[in-house]
């Protein structure tokens, strides 16, 4: 079990170190630039591919949107109520509650425990999560552009891959292998971006931001394996989604908490702290699913 869990962190914490001792080393990283080029570039040949190669049902694949659409709104309800009741504007922290780092750190996991399967669910899980936060949390950080989401590549993506899948079409060999190339560049780049992104953030407050992290964990977890149980899911599948929801805050969270004036301080914390959490927390997770 250790060397099991070893394969799934070791690769996914040395290439987030890269980018955070990168940063300590003073040198460079257009973060802007390489956030451009895997959202617009290489994340949509990395679903595409992922799922024309998957070997998924549809069915599979929709159940894992279904179940990230459950959890979203369940756990956005929840967050909702808490920080009403605790006096936080929750248009600046439902998003951060709700959205976690299903991309930079969600998909290298999901592929290094359950291989090209895993990571074609977690991809599933991934797309509804990224739609949802160019939408409905850009709406709430923002107060307008609901429609932004409908500008990126990655929902078209993610809809030719069904098709492919649907229809059971075969890519040509060249065409393939310049997709696989283009989509193979993200999981390492993501990565060290999120290295890079931690190292840059500071910490203001710490014991709400830790208080509002592990109330997210409990929360995120708990829901997860509830909808577990309604869908009557077991096996990768459940894996994926326990993994993919009990990732930490995303890094996107602080970037439009920022750009809109929201609480910026308060949200890097909580980005930062639920990120470092997973040092403990994600062997355990892997144990878990693993175990399962």
């Amino acid at each position: 079990m250790f060397s099991e869990i070893l394969a799934v962190t070791l690769p996914t914490f040395f290439m987030a170190f890269v980018g955070y001792a990168w940063v300590l080393m003073k040198q460079e990283f257009p973060v802007n630039f390489v956030a451009k080029l895997v959202t617009l570039v290489g994340t949509p040949f990395l679903i595409f591919s992922t799922l024309a190669h998957s070997g998924l049902s549809v069915s599979a694949l929709t159940t894992m949107m279904l179940a990230s659409v459950m959890l979203a709104v369940a756990s956005g309800l929840i967050a909702f109520l808490g920080l009403k009741s605790v006096g936080w504007d929750p248009k600046s922290f439902v998003t951060a509650f709700v959205i976690g780092n299903g991309g930079n750190l969600g998909l290298p996991v999901t592929l290094f425990a359950f291989g090209e399967e895993g990571l074609a669910l977690g991809i599933a899980f991934f797309v509804v999560q990224s739609f949802l936060f160019f939408t409905v949390g850009n709406y709430l950080y923002a107060g307008t552009n609901i429609g932004a989401a409908l500008k990126l590549p990655t929902p078209y993506a993610a809809l030719a891959g069904i098709t492919v899948v649907l229809l059971g079409w075969q890519m040509p060999i060249p065409v393939a292998n310049t997709v696989n190339l283009a989509g193979s560049l993200v999981i390492p780049l993501m990565l060290i971006t999120l290295g890079v992104s931690i190292a840059r953030l500071r910490l203001v407050e710490l014991w709400p931001s830790l208080l509002f992290a592990v109330a997210r964990l409990i929360v995120m977890f708990v829901v997860a394996k509830l909808i577990i149980w309604g869908l009557d899911l077991d096996g990768i599948m459940a894996g994926v989604i326990i993994l993919q929801a009990c990732m930490p805050a995303a890094v996107f969270n602080f970037l439009f908490a920022t750009l809109y004036k929201r609480e910026a301080d308060r949200v890097a914390g909580i980005v930062l702290v639920s990120s470092l959490m997973m040092i403990i927390v994600l062997p355990l997770l892997v144990a878990y699913v693993k175990a399962g």
